[in-house]
């Protein structure tokens, strides 16, 4: 029957923590997470429960800690009380919903590492009873180990050759899951390691993300964290500034040779050919390898005609016959080609086209015609030239780099060759004059323009025959040069005489633009071969430039005359005239929109031609220009007449012009610098925060510069900047020329004041040859405050007696810090001594809600009535340090001996040697006015206490400390020892007695014993708690 009734007397844990197959981890150590073990309960009794007690055992079966009901005391009982106790049902203790365990043993030490075992038991007003079984809790308070072995700052830096990853060295504890994340200088996370079941091990990162992509070149971070069953936390271990700079196999596809081509079979410019780059890492040697390339030709609208492609060895040129990939002829147009390759750590290069191309299948085109078909070149001023027109169509394809036309006899010789150029003259006028200067034979004559594109087309137009027909003309002057400079050169008077003419005498005058004879010769001779003019007058002077004639008139032997005049010519002698100008001559033409070319003005005169030539420093031709007029301004982009980017060094832009009178012009822009290399910067923060008080421990914040390029640098700025973009203190190229490699900021703004905050350091540089850099430290924060702190505790009185009434003390802790706390601790103290009596401490993480059940790190009970000291304290990783302190007011407690209970009180304090409470204001050696304000308020509230034991008997014991441990001291008045202990401790509780009937409380009731110093509570030799044996006790017996 008995064992019915245990059953159904069963006690059981909630219906969630059957549930749990495994055991139950935690870790008592105050930081906030898993610090207790919380266990729902729930018990099945029809009867009620009269006792209950919750068990932690170590893994021996030693009981650990206890932790049972509350006492039901009684209520102050009136008369409606009594009344309402007669009719109500018998009820038992009260059974909380959850009973925690905060690691605590009932000696007051923290359970050591463990693992322990759990159960409830309970028993009901018939004596059943009966237990829950066992459940296992495991006390861990042990965090994971790590040791994280922190590369050189050379060996942070990494992603390119041999240095192609970086590898950490790192070593721990065993736990279910280690991660390590890799974030960038925002704190974003890019690449996270995992170790399942394992230690952290040594391992390399190649520089990609989660995705398997090269994350971008920049300053990283690492930590690694792990979190065990029981909630504890490793250690915080990582390593910063951390700089990836990848490797990025560089690409290139460039033309070789023309951009012009045309596939028609013709053999001439068939194809179009390409140098290709695709760099093929050593994986032996850097891990990298090529795994993919592709070349694609394509149109201007972006689509593909014709694709290359492979995983390996790609060639190191391509040839492009103008077909598709099915062997189809691409149409005439505008083409580029696209490299791109994949390599195996993840890295894709961007696409790089080659310069634009041109196919062109389309001859030149032109028209040619005359504005007569017979001319007669005598110099009597009628078709004394033979015009011709010629008209070209508007290129859209390859450029002619030079048309020709030529004169061809009726024998099909060439006579006469026209060199025209790129630009074809819209008029060309043929004299009649061979490539000797000699008049040509009359006939039948034919021109023709010819010409061939850069691509390899041709043309070949033919006009109509015309004729020359010298037949009446007895005499003709020729002129070379039509235009000179009397400075360097004369002009050329050759006359030509029918043949059978015999020339006896002649004359020949200059004339000018008005018709005015300026200069005249006459001889009574032949003619000679040529006469030659000097452009002076006959009076000597230099002749003004302009337009001029000669006439030439002869007597022939028979005593004919005759008379021509030769086609206008020339004095010119002003040079061409040209004035360049650049804005600067370093540049870097890679794209980013700033000085990607070098702009050129020109102021020139206009002429028939002007070229320019970009030099190399060897002095080979890279880039051609010509114009006709004046030189527009312009701009050169760094490639070359292919369009292909020429390497870095040093240009010379030579511009150049003859007139027609042989007058030249030239000037150089020397000093033209290409500079392509690439441009990078890295800043670092050496520290995560920093503190600038002069305590010696992070004062000062030290800022690493790095960069790929350090020459050329024409700007620099550094700023310490807040989340919102505010400049708080700034460094800039007007206080160094040269950019510092460390900046080291003392934590002051600019006007000499700290600066708290969340900060970056930002850097920002701008180069002669345009590029400019920003980089970007990671955030770190600046601070001279210390934590700040606050405590709070409740309730204002705290008795733990174990009577259901404010049994446990609640402290709040707040701690607010800038960074991260390296330890906390709360510790409250013995009130006499000073010493500590029971205290917890933490790491980084502060415990906020704390829950006291009075008793000291050793197991004891606080003291009745006594005010305990607090010191809450808090250091942050800087090293600043801040404390809170305050008091935990100790009401009297009740406290249950045995069959008996009992309240020890040492907080009252008599006068020395008297049995009263009066004051220094009242006698010699009296008491202080706040010691006799405590002693009231003390025993007023024992006197409301003992009021609602009303059931009870009080005995009054006064209790003394015995310095000596004698006889003597105990019962005899010494000089020594003062007054005898006993008859004092007896005086005074009798004066305790009549101050309790003084208040209220039955004197019936009370008896007073004086025990002086016969019971103490702590030895002789422990001198510091002396003040506990000196004492009040009240005894209640039912």
């Amino acid at each position: 029957m008995k064992k019915l009734i245990l059953t159904s007397a069963a006690v059981l844990f909630a219906a969630g923590i059957y549930a749990e197959k495994g055991p139950v981890y935690i870790s008592p150590n105050n930081d906030g997470v898993q610090d207790v073990l919380e266990v729902p309960l729930q018990i099945k009794e029809k009867r009620y429960v009269s006792e209950w007690a919750f068990e932690i055992r170590d893994e021996k079966g030693n009981v650990v800690r206890t932790i049972g009901n509350k006492e039901k005391r009684p209520a102050k009982v009136g008369f409606k009380r009594f009344f309402k106790q007669l009719i109500t049902p018998k009820q038992g203790v009260d059974i909380p919903s959850s009973v925690s365990w905060n690691g605590i043993m009932d000696n007051g030490e923290v359970a050591p590492d463990g693992k322990y075992t759990y159960s409830f038991s309970a028993t009901d007003d018939n004596g059943n009873s009966a237990s829950s079984r066992p459940l296992v809790v495991i006390v861990d308070n042990t965090a994971p180990e790590i040791e994280l072995t922190q590369p050189s700052q050379d060996a942070k830096i990494f992603g390119e050759g041999a240095k192609a990853v970086l590898t950490l060295k790192q070593a721990g504890s065993l736990e279910d899951l280690w991660t390590g994340i890799f974030s960038d200088n925002e704190g974003n996370p890019v690449r996270t390691f995992k170790w399942t079941e394992s230690e952290p091990i040594k391992f390399d990162w190649n520089g990609t993300n989660d995705a398997g992509t090269p994350v971008k070149d920049g300053v990283y971070s690492y930590k690694i964290t792990a979190t065990d069953r029981a909630g504890n936390v490793s250690n915080a271990a990582g390593v910063t500034n951390i700089i990836y700079s990848a490797e990025k196999p560089a690409t290139n596809i460039a033309l070789a040779g023309s951009k012009y081509f045309s596939p028609n079979g013709n053999g001439t410019n068939d194809t179009i050919n390409f140098d290709l780059k695709i760099p093929t890492p050593d994986q032996a040697k850097t891990g990298n390898k090529l795994v993919e390339w592709v070349v694609t030709v394509e149109g201007v609208d972006g689509k593909a005609v014709r694709t290359y492609k492979g995983t390996d060895n790609p060639p190191q040129s391509i040839s492009f016959d103008g077909k598709t990939d099915d062997g189809k002829n691409v149409p005439e147009g505008q083409y580029s080609t696209k490299v791109v390759a994949k390599y195996l750590n993840g890295f894709v290069t961007d696409p790089i086209k080659s310069p634009v191309f041109i196919l062109d299948t389309t001859s030149p085109e032109a028209k040619v015609s005359l504005e007569s078909n017979m001319f007669s070149p005598d110099g009597d001023g009628n078709l004394d030239a033979l015009v011709i027109k010629q008209v070209t169509a508007i290129e859209t394809g390859a450029p002619v780099g030079n048309w020709t036309g030529t004169i061809t006899g009726p024998d099909g010789a060439v006579v006469k060759t026209f060199e025209f150029g790129s630009f074809l003259p819209e008029q060309v006028e043929w004299n009649g004059l061979d490539a000797d200067s000699k008049l040509a034979k009359d006939g039948n004559y034919r021109y023709t323009l010819t010409a061939t594109d850069e691509a390899g087309n041709k043309t070949n137009i033919k006009e109509s025959a015309f004729s020359l027909d010298t037949s009446k003309t007895e005499l003709i002057l020729a002129v070379s040069p039509a235009a000179f400079n009397p400075a360097r050169t004369q002009v050329k008077l050759s006359p030509i005489v029918k043949s059978g003419s015999s020339v006896k005498s002649y004359s020949i005058e200059i004339q000018n633009s008005k018709g005015a004879v300026v200069w005249k010769e006459s001889a009574e001779r032949a003619l000679p071969s040529f006469i030659g003019w000097n452009g002076l007058g006959n009076d000597g002077s230099r002749l003004e430039d302009g337009q001029y004639v000669a006439v030439l008139s002869t007597v022939a032997a028979n005593g004919a005359e005759a008379k021509t005049s030769s086609q206008v010519f020339v004095i010119d002698s002003v040079a061409p005239s040209i004035d360049v100008t650049v804005p600067y001559t370093v540049f870097s033409p890679d794209g980013d929109g700033s000085r990607d070319s070098v702009p050129v003005t020109a102021k020139t005169s206009k002429e028939e031609l002007w070229t320019a030539a970009v030099l190399n420093s060897s002095g080979k031709t890279v880039r051609s220009y010509s114009w006709k007029g004046s030189v527009p301004a312009f701009g050169w982009d760094g490639t070359d007449d292919n369009g292909n980017k020429v390497a870095d060094g040093t240009y010379k832009m030579v511009f150049a012009s003859t007139d027609a009178a042989g007058n030249k012009a030239g000037t150089e822009i020397t000093g033209i610098t290409v500079d392509k290399r690439e441009t990078k910067a890295y800043v670092t923060a050496d520290l995560d925060a920093f503190s600038p008080n002069a305590d010696g421990n992070a004062d000062v914040q030290k800022f690493t510069i790095r960069t790929s390029l350090t020459e050329g640098i024409s700007e620099w700025a550094f700023s310490i900047t807040t989340p919102e973009g505010k400049s708080v203190r700034k460094w800039s190229s007007a206080d160094s020329k040269n950019l510092p490699a460390v900046i080291n900021w003392d934590g002051l703004n600019g006007e000499g004041k700290v600066a708290e905050g969340a900060f970056t350091g930002n850097l920002s540089i701008a180069y002669e040859k345009g590029n400019t850099v920003n980089a970007v430290s990671s955030a770190f924060i600046c601070t001279v405050t210390p934590p700040q702190l606050s405590v709070k505790t409740a309730p204002k009185y705290f008795s733990p007696d174990n009577d259901g009434e404010d049994d446990d003390l609640y402290i709040q802790l707040k701690g607010n810090s800038a960074v991260p706390l390296k330890n906390w601790s709360f510790r409250i103290n013995d009130p006499e001594n000073g010493k500590n009596f029971w205290s917890v401490a933490g790491k980084n993480t502060i415990t906020e809600r704390i829950v006291w059940d009075g008793r000291g790190n050793n197991g004891e009970l606080v003291q009745s009535a006594m005010d305990y000291p607090f010191v809450f304290t808090a250091t942050d990783t800087l090293g600043m340090t801040s404390t809170v302190e305050g008091k935990i007011s100790v009401d009297v407690l009740v406290i249950r001996v045995g069959d008996v209970l009992k309240m020890a009180v040492p907080s009252i304090i008599f006068r020395s040697d008297a049995a009263d409470f009066k004051t220094a204001d009242e006698i010699k050696g009296g008491i202080t006015d706040a010691q006799k304000a405590n002693n009231e308020r003390v025993l007023k509230r024992i006197a409301e206490i003992l009021n609602k034991f009303k059931n009870y008997t009080v005995t009054i014991e006064g209790h003394a400390n015995n310095v000596s441990g004698t006889d003597t001291e105990e019962n005899e008045d010494t000089t020594q020892y003062g007054k005898a202990l006993k008859p004092l401790s007896q005086e005074r509780a009798e004066f305790v007695k009549n101050y309790l009937k003084k208040h209220g409380v039955d004197g019936a009731r009370l008896s007073a014993v004086g025990r002086g110093g016969s019971m103490p509570v702590v030895s002789r030799s422990d001198k510091d708690n002396w003040w506990k044996n000196r004492r009040v006790e009240f005894i209640l017996n039912k």
